[in-house]
């Protein structure tokens, strides 16, 4: 059979009908990356920092429904096109697995409809997400009630719950028993759990930080060893920690419920700080106390709703030690926020003549008394 003859009229329609549905298909794709953004800003559809799950979700109706249209073109146009005789096509064959558990013959088998079945879940569990999670933050993000990390919460125990119920669909649908598949692999599960205690105490720890609250998405804490971070995210069994500098800290979860962590943002949005200031012996105090007092009040991040409170902390061996304490909202900028205030000082000090000390030391030279005797 030459090449011409094998390719007759129908499957030339049938490649056809797929280039067109393709063609379609990176089309509405490239619009979507160009001009969905746009089209979402001009309607006030666009929840800042989703537009990423808008493009996924999207891309994935795209898909959806791309694959109906070539299903529907191919059976009204060909005639030899036929889904049933495709979906029924056995890649795994009856009774390969032998009889169930019971006694009663299999009557499992995998087909390609199988796979069509279980991708057609897989998706429309990504959709039902994403869906979810763009419906959450478009409805919550004008409501002073609800914060980031609540909106977080709900959105990840929605997504487990949603993918529990796909794999057990997708299980059930292909003709799986899920009754005796628990039953057969309770002793697997036994043998696992302590072999994975560790990676388990994680996973439950995970699940106690999503319902707990003591630590949200958006939190500034501060980790064991002083290292100030921002929590990102917070998965099933690690969490992602930023800190100052930029980098992304993988953190078992675990360690936010067993460890000393200190939440700079669970109690108030307003947290206080200090920095510590050392003048000469001599200098005037009052001057000190007040030009301190109006450096940190410059400062536009410093709440001036609460009291600015500066005091002498100490005596020391060349200086006077002087604290200076105020209020931040924006904890994440504090280390900025700290050195744009000692600019601030370091300049009305010199101002002002205020004089920061240095250690001093006096050095006494002596003659040898012994060589003189000599002489």
């Amino acid at each position: 059979m030459s090449f011409f003859e094998y390719f007759t009229y129908d499957h030339l329609l049938n490649l056809s009908l797929m280039g067109v549905v393709v063609l379609f298909w990176l089309i509405a794709n490239s619009w979507i990356n160009k001009k969905l953004k746009r089209f979402l800003e001009k309607r006030d559809w666009l929840v800042i920092g989703r537009e990423k799950n808008f493009k996924k979700l999207a891309k994935n109706i795209l898909f959806i429904f791309c694959c109906i249209l070539w299903f529907i073109l191919e059976t009204l146009l060909s005639e030899t096109f036929s889904i049933t005789k495709i979906m029924d096509f056995e890649i795994i064959p009856k009774g390969w697995f032998g009889d169930n558990p019971d006694g009663t013959p299999s009557n499992f088998k995998f087909t390609l409809g199988s796979i069509f079945y279980i991708i057609i879940i897989i998706v429309t569990s990504k959709l039902a997400v994403s869906f979810f999670r763009i419906l959450i933050y478009r409805s919550t993000k004008t409501k002073s009630w609800i914060d980031e990390g609540s909106r977080y919460t709900i959105v990840q125990l929605s997504k487990y719950f949603i993918y529990s119920i796909g794999v057990v669909v997708a299980i059930q649908g292909i003709g799986i028993n899920i009754t005796f598949l628990i039953a057969g692999s309770a002793a697997l599960f036994v043998g696992i759990g302590f072999g994975l205690q560790s990676i388990l105490g994680d996973v439950f720890s995970g699940i106690i930080l999503l319902f707990d609250g003591s630590i949200k998405v958006g939190d500034v804490v501060e980790m064991p060893g002083e290292e100030i971070c921002k929590v990102e995210h917070i998965f099933v069994r690690t969490s992602q920690l930023k800190t100052i500098e930029g980098k992304m800290i993988i953190v078992p979860n675990s360690g936010l419920t067993k460890e000393n962590v200190v939440n700079w943002s669970i109690s108030d949005k307003v947290t206080r700080f200090h920095i510590d200031i050392s003048v000469a012996y001599g200098s005037d105090t009052a001057l000190v106390k007040e030009t301190l007092y109006q450096c940190a009040l410059k400062h536009p991040m410093v709440d001036k709703r609460r009291n600015i409170l500066v005091l002498l902390d100490d005596f020391a061996e060349y200086s006077l030690n002087f604290k200076v304490f105020f209020w931040v909202k924006n904890t994440w900028e504090i280390i900025n926020i700290k050195s744009d205030i000692r600019y601030i000082i370091d300049h009305s000090f010199r101002e002002k003549g205020i004089k920061i000390p240095f250690p001093q030391r006096d050095l006494h030279l002596m003659s040898d008394q012994r060589k003189q005797k000599e002489e």
